[in-house]
């Protein structure tokens, strides 16, 4: 019987492959508080999975995706402030919408 690797990372699951880990399926169960939770099942003939797990987390691929993902959440913070200022101007042009904290100009 062929060893298995089992891992709930996604961000790890290329790492496993490109370093020879072979793709078997995924299986969903319960964790935490009964929330569902998808495992990836990898053939690791040579028991590395752990071993690569680790390279992983010291890795510049692990790096390299944690800073993608910082600038990729920059944008979004961003597009919300954008998306409130957008907001925030139709309300104050809109006479049937109320909001304490939009001054009136021509009352000042």
């Amino acid at each position: 019987m062929d060893k298995l690797y089992r891992t709930d990372n996604l961000a790890l699951c290329p790492y496993l492959i490109l370093n020879g880990l072979k793709y078997l399926r995924s299986e969903i169960s319960l964790g935490k508080y009964d929330k569902p939770v998808v495992s990836f099942i990898f053939e690791d003939k040579l028991g590395m999975g752990l071993d690569l797990e680790l390279q992983y987390t010291r890795s510049d691929f692990k790096k390299y995706r944690d800073l993608f993902f910082f600038f990729r959440n920059e944008i979004e913070k961003i597009k919300k402030k954008m998306e409130k200022i957008a907001r925030d101007e139709e309300r104050a042009k809109d006479d049937k919408y109320f909001d304490p904290n939009i001054k009136d100009n021509e009352n000042d």
